[in-house]
């Protein structure tokens, strides 16, 4: 019986370790074209990807991303104590839908990010500011070319689960 005891100790205890670690993140990005949910899968320590969906222009559409980033370099010795530092970039693609003043364009195109930030040392929360540009075409009322992601500079906070 003893033997049976400290066997599902252990297990337990397994159990609990491995579920520390585990690869996803969910957050938000406040940034200068959209307002976003964030979540995040991490397949390693090098790369991760990033889906977000959110308010686009404010009040004037809706934009959805899925961005796969690398984790271009890891500072870990900057804040022993205090957190790990990083500088990611991703591309990825993005869509959308624009509603304003009569204008109704379906929006789809490229996109990308480039971020610096930190994760605390005492929880798994990750604090960033980041670039996110987006070109799109716009198909609709007014096609053409929509530059407007361009200055999608933002915060960006998630807390890994």
């Amino acid at each position: 019986m003893k033997k049976f005891l400290l066997a599902a100790f252990v297990a337990l205890v397994s159990l609990t370790v491995n579920a520390q670690r585990t690869p996803h993140a969910i957050g938000f990005h406040f940034g200068g074209s959209t307002i976003d949910l964030e979540y995040q899968y991490h397949f390693n320590n090098k790369n991760f990807m990033d889906v977000t969906a959110g308010i686009f222009d404010l009040d004037k559409g809706f934009v959805a991303q899925g961005i796969y980033n690398w984790n271009i370099k890891e500072w870990g010795n900057w804040t022993p104590r205090f957190g790990t530092w990083k500088f990611w970039g991703g591309v990825g693609a993005g869509v959308g839908f624009f509603d304003h003043k009569h204008v109704n364009n379906f929006l789809v195109g490229p996109a990308g990010t480039l971020g610096f930030g930190f994760t605390l040392k005492a929880c798994p929360l990750s604090v960033g500011l980041d670039y996110r540009p987006w070109v799109a075409l716009a198909f609709g009322d007014d096609s053409g070319l929509e530059d407007i992601g361009f200055r999608n500079i933002g915060l960006t906070l998630t807390y890994r689960f």
